[in-house]
């Protein structure tokens, strides 16, 4: 298996590192907290089989800048947008989980047109209650002692692992040890609090743009993401195809990574229909797994239509 090459750009004073594979249409995939680009390490091999694939440290992890300044989540979609100017990336699609979810939706909010396809990873949206996620608050009042915990990063990563994995999914100590080698990169635990001290400041983001295909991607067993977020969301996502609720906690591209290269792979192609087996949770739960409100255009039948 072919490995990813590291690449490194400068856009607007913001140094970006990536893991790219492949060639083709390009693809952006960006991760949350506390993971780094190797977030997609599962998909991306398969991804690059048919697209460019470009896995983003964001602003604040892994190798990417780390300096202080703008990291709300329209700041940093800013910042990226001009890295792929800068890279001659014009239309992409896009993968987010967890805070790259955040940075994803205002990158779709920003550049609507330039979003071919979106999928949107484990983030409320309509509904949200800070007594599920206490560290959001905390983190944002506290960035010094945040810092200090996450300066054990070995520690940090794994108390995230473990209380939000799915008891029998939590990654194995190989695989928690190299997600804490990227988060131990010197300056991570003094810039990734900043997202938190800075959330209330990024400005509202308008769905109403959110027209392309989007597919929303919930973990069933997420103990910060009751089953209840993703009720309602069609009624706010204009291009919502459907809602995939997997058999996971919150870390769904490491706990069920066949089932998410297969999700990003077919949804990426037009083809990750409703009838599918990975539907099966979010038929349990009563979820859309088509779009509902289809598109106009022609169907294969000779039928007349009004």
């Amino acid at each position: 298996m072919s490995m990813p090459v590291h690449r490194y750009e400068t856009a607007g004073g913001v140094r970006w590192h990536w893991a790219e594979m492949g060639d083709g249409d390009p693809v952006v995939l960006l991760h949350g907290i506390p993971e780094s680009w190797m977030c997609w390490k599962h998909q991306m091999p398969g991804l690059a089989t048919q697209f460019r694939v470009l896995a983003f440290d964001l602003k604040g992890y892994g190798r990417s800048d780390k300096a202080d300044g703008d990291y709300t989540g329209n700041g940093v979609a800013r910042e990226l947008l001009a890295c792929l100017d800068k890279i001659g990336i014009e239309r992409f699609r896009l993968a987010g989980h967890d805070w790259g979810v955040i940075v994803g939706d205002h990158v779709v909010n920003q550049a609507p047109d330039r979003v071919e396809r979106y999928m949107r990873c484990c983030l409320s949206l309509h509904r949200y209650d800070v007594r599920n996620s206490l560290h959001h608050q905390w983190n944002g009042e506290n960035p010094q002692a945040a810092t200090r915990l996450m300066r054990k990063a070995q520690a940090y990563v794994r108390v995230w692992m473990e209380s939000s994995c799915k008891e029998d999914l939590v990654p194995d100590d190989a695989e928690i040890l190299e997600m804490a080698a990227e988060f131990a990169n010197e300056g991570v635990a003094e810039a990734v609090p900043r997202y938190f001290r800075d959330i209330r400041r990024s400005e509202p983001v308008d769905y109403s743009k959110f027209t392309m295909p989007v597919v929303y991607v919930h973990g069933e067993h997420d103990p910060r993401q009751p089953i209840e977020y993703c009720r309602g969301m069609e009624d706010h996502v204009p291009g919502l195809e459907s809602i995939l609720v997997l058999d996971s906690g919150h870390f769904v591209t490491r706990e069920r990574p066949e089932q998410m290269t297969r999700a990003l792979m077919w949804f990426f192609n037009s083809m990750l229909g409703a009838g599918v087996s990975l539907f099966d949770r979010s038929r349990h739960h009563g979820l859309p797994t088509k779009p509902v409100k289809p598109r106009p255009g022609w169907g294969v039948n000779a039928f007349a239509r009004n």
